[in-house]
């Protein structure tokens, strides 16, 4: 089997964070690295190290959407690889159907390859909010 490509990866966690949005944990973090020195910062606050604490974090940030039926739409701004390590930095916009909850962030997810597949090692999320 041929290992995932940069862009099949950037598909791969688009697909997992509209997973994510309806309550389902597992596809984004089976994305993630095992390895220790792995960090999360996300929308929901903290700091999370270690692949333990990057999983417990992603299912309390599941819970927070389970009923919703999002409208899920990213604006890449940048996705870079070296063929080692990658990034992609992009804004987030989630519109709940359901009672027009809007959630705007900005995020930026880093990847490194280990054994031949693309793996998060960190994640940084917050809100994207308007300057005036």
């Amino acid at each position: 089997m041929k290992p995932p490509s940069w862009e099949d990866i950037l598909g791969e966690l688009h697909a997992a964070v509209g997973r994510l949005l309806v309550g389902e944990h597992t596809p984004y973090q089976q994305l993630w690295s095992r390895a220790p020195d792995v960090t999360m910062m996300g929308a929901y606050g903290g700091l999370y190290t270690g692949y333990d604490a990057v999983c417990a974090a992603i299912i309390r940030a599941a819970a927070n959407y389970r009923g919703w039926q999002p409208d899920y739409q990213e604006e890449p701004i940048a996705a870079v690889n070296d063929g080692m390590l990658g990034y992609v930095i992009l804004r987030e916009r989630v519109i709940n159907m359901r009672d027009a909850t809007v959630r705007c962030r900005r995020v930026t997810v880093l990847f490194r390859r280990e054994e031949e597949q693309w793996r998060i090692f960190h994640h940084h999320s917050d809100p994207l909010h308007q300057v005036v």
